[in-house]
């Protein structure tokens, strides 16, 4: 392995120890020295790799939005059907439950936006990703008659998208009031009313 190889693994290193770290206690709890800690380096080698913690949680926050984003993609791409694909990616989309690791970090995370313009950015392109999958799959729906909406595609999208994420909120805020399974009926029938049809209910992941 040589330098940069092993200067990446370290730092691929540091983010998933600062992601764990997040996930486990908060934002608050993230410090240099348990980076350190808990990938046995001394606090000067973290300084080495990221001399600013603000760094690094730029690079969790990255690797977070670009996997997440990722992800939904790829878990959606083998299901040719229109009604089954948005279904599923509406299950992708939500938070498992309230202890979802990479959700709970990036709604954690997202908060960073409202005072610092590289996090705004991301959060923008996630957006802007997540947008693209849905009006996608709207103007597929609609290409293979399955879908007949009354507004536009990118309307419907930001939308679904809107009400995707003020759900999943909930969910990982450990709202008692809201199940997954609850917030993904709600997806569903909003869908089916916006679509023009009635989407399947699937089984949870």
């Amino acid at each position: 392995m040589n330098a940069r190889s092993r200067s990446d693994h370290r730092r691929a290193e540091m983010v998933a120890a600062a992601h764990e770290t997040i996930s486990d206690f908060g934002l608050p709890a993230l410090s240099i020295r348990g980076i350190a800690a808990k990938i046995g380096m001394s606090p000067g080698s973290v300084l080495y790799h990221y001399p600013d913690i603000a760094d690094l949680l730029y690079d969790v926050h990255r690797t977070l939005v670009d996997r997440y984003a990722t992800r939904r993609v790829h878990t959606t791409a083998a299901i040719p059907e229109p009604p089954r694909k948005i279904v599923h990616a509406f299950r992708s989309g939500l938070p498992s439950g309230p202890d979802d690791e990479v959700c709970k970090v990036l709604y954690e995370l997202h908060d960073l936006g409202s005072r610092h313009d590289r996090h705004a950015a991301l959060m923008t392109s996630l957006w802007d990703r997540e947008k693209l999958l849905f009006e996608s799959i709207v103007v597929a729906g609609i290409a293979s008659g399955d879908f007949h909406p009354r507004r536009s595609p990118g309307e419907l999208a930001a939308s679904f998208l809107a009400m995707e994420d003020g759900l999943g909120l909930h969910i990982v805020s450990q709202n008692a009031s809201l199940s997954v399974p609850m917030a993904l009926d709600l997806l569903v029938s909003f869908a089916s009313a916006e679509l023009g049809l009635d989407l399947p209910r699937p089984a949870l992941r």
